[in-house]
């Protein structure tokens, strides 16, 4: 199945809307995608690009193709994704993500580095509703960091921001933010982790994501869920050009500054270096960055370029990127399990008979495993575990839905060890067998979780995953699980279902089902199904 992405291309007359529509193309699918069409050509320059550098290939990658004469060639990951991925031994000729710093401090990684060059700005802001910014003040006077703090925590201010585990706009956020609550925002320390004003912050979030793309579709299907967004500059500008939004997002610019992505195009194999040095020539000449900037808003590093006439001329002050990699992975590790809010999830997990079929059940309880923690210490898998504070339920189903099989993480290492131990033991015996009835286990999940929302009043993501092999054979199909849906109230609709396509699964009803329930699809034909479950995590 083709992965669920909701692409805002159309043939538009202005420059600037046509550029914001491209900014959120694609976006919406996996980070993992596989390489454009020709990446196995031996002549390829293969990058391993962040997955926002997406729109500049769909619409100015035959152009730095032709001119010159360079066969670039795209795969994309996350900042972690990449990490492993390079630390694992796969072969790319260059890099390019919306910030090194990290990924250069990794010493395995460090020497491969033979030349970096930075190519475009895009600083990391908040994009307000006008009215919300009206209400508070922030359309006239730009706000500190602790009086947006203050406005989430109180509930006078909610927000959407991508998971930093998963996304590099996260990731860059995270940064930025912890910096600036920071006592000394120059010397970020592993003692500024646990600052209760980061907690505070975060008690404002209402939508999460696994790439900035995604979060920009699922604020501008539902406006109404948050007051506002945690986003490239270039992503708020894009969703105002692109003429879907009710209400414009007033730009804001916290007055302690921001952290900007970069984006540095890095070299890795030194053999390649005519071709980068061409490449990065181009890339940074002033006419291409003129280009550049009217097609994806985002900011030049060449002071002869002209800057897209939509970019606020404004100084942006920027935050200190921290320079231990030990502050930063501890600031993940608490955000996964102190600061954000958490996740109620329920898992439907298909156990019919066709799941006995090549080895299906096994990659199942292996991808399961890795959310349990039964893994090695890859980034991707340490953040994909489960985390403090969670609820996870398992749905198993065959000819019916089997009784729930429910788990909650504690706020100990311990209590999370038991946890977790407990899931691998529940996962370990289950076997194949029967028929397969989606769309009733479905509903039941929706609905545990429903019950579950409406008797805790504290925030939290609810989510269901749907795992899937076949064809629904039981119980209701996709015409009466419709109909059942659009009769349940807005806790039960509010709760969003991502599928996994695997096996013979109907890719076609599948994308139905993560649509009307606000989701997202996943292909697990062209991936591990444990790969895809580690990205659906970002959503959670």
């Amino acid at each position: 199945m083709r992965l669920a992405s909701t692409c805002l291309l159309r043939t538009m007359s202005l420059v600037i809307a046509a550029a914001a529509l491209a900014a959120l193309a694609a976006c919406s699918r996996g980070d993992d995608d596989a390489v454009a069409a020709g990446a196995a050509d031996a002549n390829a320059f293969t990058i391993l690009a962040g997955s926002e550098l997406k729109d500049v290939d769909a619409a100015l990658g035959e152009r730095i193709r032709s001119a010159t004469g360079v066969n670039v060639r795209f795969t994309y990951a996350g900042t972690l994704d990449a990490i492993d991925r390079l630390g694992a031994g796969e072969a790319f000729d260059a890099v390019w993500v919306s910030h090194g710093k990290y990924l250069a401090m990794n010493p395995a990684l460090k020497p491969r580095i033979q030349a970096q060059d930075k190519i475009m700005l895009s600083p990391v802001i908040l994009g307000v509703k006008a009215s919300k910014a009206a209400e508070l003040g922030w359309d006239k006077t730009d706000p500190t960091w602790k009086e947006i703090a203050d406005a989430a925590s109180s509930g006078r201010f909610t927000f959407g921001m991508a998971n930093p585990t998963s996304s590099n706009t996260g990731f860059t956020a995270l940064i930025g933010i912890a910096a600036a609550l920071a006592a000394n925002p120059d010397a970020l320390t592993e003692a500024d982790v646990a600052n209760p004003a980061l907690k505070a912050f975060f008690q404002g979030q209402r939508m999460t994501a696994g790439s900035s793309g995604w979060l920009a579709d699922a604020y501008v299907a539902d406006p109404g869920k948050v007051d506002g967004l945690i986003n490239y500059e270039s992503v708020i500008l894009s969703l105002n050009a692109g003429g879907k939004l009710a209400e414009p997002l007033v730009p804001v610019y916290p007055k302690e500054g921001i952290v900007t992505a970069d984006y540095p195009l890095m070299l890795l194999d030194a053999a390649k270096r005519a071709d980068y040095d061409k490449l990065a020539a181009y890339l940074r000449s002033p006419d291409f960055q003129t280009t550049l900037s009217s097609t994806t808003l985002r900011r030049p590093v060449n002071p002869e370029a002209t800057m897209a006439s939509a970019i606020p001329r404004r100084t942006l002050i920027e935050l200190p990127f921290p320079g231990q990699p030990q502050v930063i992975n501890g600031l993940l590790d608490a955000f996964l399990a102190d600061v954000r809010i958490p996740g109620s999830s329920r898992y439907v997990l298909d156990l019919s008979g066709s799941m006995g079929d090549d080895q299906r059940l096994d990659q199942l309880k292996t991808a399961m495993a890795t959310l349990a923690g039964d893994t090695g210490e890859s980034l991707a898998s340490r953040y994909a575990r489960f985390q403090n504070r969670e609820r996870i339920g398992l749905v198993p189903f065959s000819s019916v839905p089997m009784d729930t099989l429910a788990f909650d993480m504690g706020d100990t290492p311990e209590r999370n060890r038991q946890t977790l131990a407990g899931i691998r033991a529940a996962v370990a015996p289950m076997d194949a067998n029967g028929g397969t009835a989606i769309y009733d286990s479905v509903a039941r999940a929706l609905g545990e979780l429903a019950d579950e929302k409406r008797s805790d009043s504290s925030p939290r993501y609810y989510t269901v995953v749907l795992m899937t092999d076949g064809e629904n054979t039981n119980g209701m199909d996709l015409r009466e699980f419709m109909a059942w849906y659009r009769q349940q109230d807005e806790t039960l609709r509010s709760i969003r279902v991502f599928p996994i396509v695997f096996g013979d699964a109907d890719a076609g009803e599948m994308e139905q089902l993560a649509t009307a329930t606000g989701g997202k699809a996943f292909d697990a034909k062209a991936k591990s199904l444990a790969q895809v479950f580690k990205e659906i995590r970002g959503y959670q």
